[in-house]
């Protein structure tokens, strides 16, 4: 069996054990942590790639119950942000903890007496080290594209903030049933994944629309379509995109768009009726949807509603002759910041 292909299968498996875990052993170091950052200073949250863009549902769901965050990705914390960074809690996102900007950042941090959490999956690596306090995500190690950590990092990152606004024990029931939901999920887009290939394969770019706490989505859908399938994708919000770039609509133009809860659903429907009577193309995933991800807040949507982006960057792949999750320059870690590794 492909590597990159048990990964996505085994999704439902991994987070159902990560759930596990931050209820169980890590439940105290994850309290701790949350006792941390309980104070009247923003929450940062900073990463690089996956790791930045799984925070944006934390992001949404905190500054949604009136404590103030934001994301801000690893090079901008590094070389633009970090003065103000004292003034803030600031929580590294990490998979590896190695990653070169990140163990610069963590450096930084450490030598101004800036105190950080890190949320990562190797408790040993350099970025824990330096950390004040460290969060475990203990998920599933991916072979290479980050499926897992994505999806596993994403609940940490969401159970962490839970914790914060004083919600990890209420939300409890929602976190354990996403496991049950992924797999529902996973099963119907396994089941529509040749439908969905042969809308999107002849679709260069595609768009990627949302609105809220699916930015996460999004951004994560994005990165595995270039990683995998190395076709170009475009995340833009949706209400963003009605201001000019809806231009590009005609035949050609095609969309995965994430619909989240409420009003801002009903609107993002609104655009996806606009999309398909100019002539383009648009797949809807989330709430009364193509691919349903009902019954779920909009802040645990994103960890679910990914999925469909992650086989279709598989059978993209297929079709252009790679062989999924292999990759020319990328490696699992990048532990320099100079051009492009591996690149001829």
């Amino acid at each position: 069996m492909n590597k990159l292909w048990n990964d996505i299968l085994v999704q439902p498996q991994n987070l159902a054990a990560v759930v596990k875990h931050l209820y169980g052993p890590e439940r105290e170091r994850l309290e701790t942590t949350a006792r941390f950052l309980s104070n009247d200073r923003p929450i940062i949250f900073t990463g690089l790639a996956s790791a930045a863009y799984l925070c944006h549902p934390a992001e949404t769901y905190l500054n949604a119950c009136g404590r103030l965050a934001s994301v801000v990705y690893g090079a901008d914390a590094l070389y633009t942000h970090l003065p103000a960074l004292k003034n803030a809690n600031v929580v590294l996102n990490t998979r590896s903890g190695e990653t070169a900007e990140i163990v610069r950042l963590a450096h930084a941090l450490h030598e101004r007496a800036i105190p950080f959490v890190a949320i990562t999956n190797e408790p040993e690596s350099t970025a824990a080290r330096l950390a004040t306090h460290i969060l475990w995500t203990n998920t599933h190690k991916d072979d290479l594209v980050s499926i897992n950590v994505v999806t596993g990092m994403m609940a940490a990152t969401l159970a962490l903030a839970a914790s914060v606004l004083g919600k990890f024990d209420s939300q409890r029931e929602a976190f354990e049933s996403l496991p049950g939901q992924m797999d529902s999920v996973l099963a119907e887009s396994l089941q529509r994944s040749d439908e969905i290939y042969q809308r999107f394969g002849k679709i260069r770019p595609i768009y990627l629309l949302y609105r809220g706490a699916l930015k996460g989505a999004a951004f994560n859908a994005r990165l595995v379509l270039e990683e995998v399938a190395r076709t170009p994708a475009i995340p833009v919000e949706a209400a963003e995109f009605r201001q000019g770039p809806n231009e590009v609509v005609d035949e050609r133009f095609g969309a995965l768009v994430f619909v989240p809860n409420g009003q801002p659903g009903a609107l993002t429907l609104s655009l996806v009726t606009d999309i398909r009577r100019s002539g383009g193309m648009a797949l809807t995933i989330g709430m009364s949807s193509d691919i349903s991800v009902s019954n779920v807040p909009d802040e645990l949507m994103s960890i679910l509603a990914v999925i469909p982006a992650q086989l279709l960057a598989y059978k993209l792949a297929e079709a252009q002759g790679y062989e999924p999750g292999t990759t020319r320059y990328i490696t699992k870690v990048i532990t320099a910041e100079e051009g492009i590794p591996n690149a001829a």
